[in-house]
């Protein structure tokens, strides 16, 4: 199962819904949704938000060019990482069908 391709469709009705679900703006909806992310994922959360850290230190001034450069960044780091997860559950899922046809020992039930 690879990530599936977002259409342009799906991408504006999900940015659409955000903006009627926090009409007070991007910040507020954030806030929201941190919570069933911080439980659902909490080492995705832990990475994406060390990443913000090590990027944006508080005591430096931000560059708007270079603040969107680091959060392009942040964002393929997490595609990234969520892409590695898929390709591992499809490793997962592929030897645990070879156990279940008993290659997993190196034999097969034919001999």
């Amino acid at each position: 199962m690879t990530i599936p391709k977002i259409s342009v469709d799906t991408a504006l009705a999900v940015t659409d819904k955000m903006v009627k679900d926090a009409p007070n703006g991007a910040a507020e909806w954030t806030f929201d949704q941190l919570p069933d992310f911080m439980v659902e994922q909490p080492n995705l959360f832990q990475t994406i938000t060390a990443n913000i850290a090590r990027c944006f230190p508080a005591d430096e001034e931000v560059d708007p060019e270079l603040a969107a450069g680091k959060s392009l960044y942040i964002a393929l780091v997490t595609y990234r990482l969520i892409k590695s997860a898929v390709e591992a559950e499809e490793l997962n899922q592929l030897f645990a069908e070879g156990e279940t046809d008993g290659i997993q020992d190196g034999t097969d039930s034919s001999s």
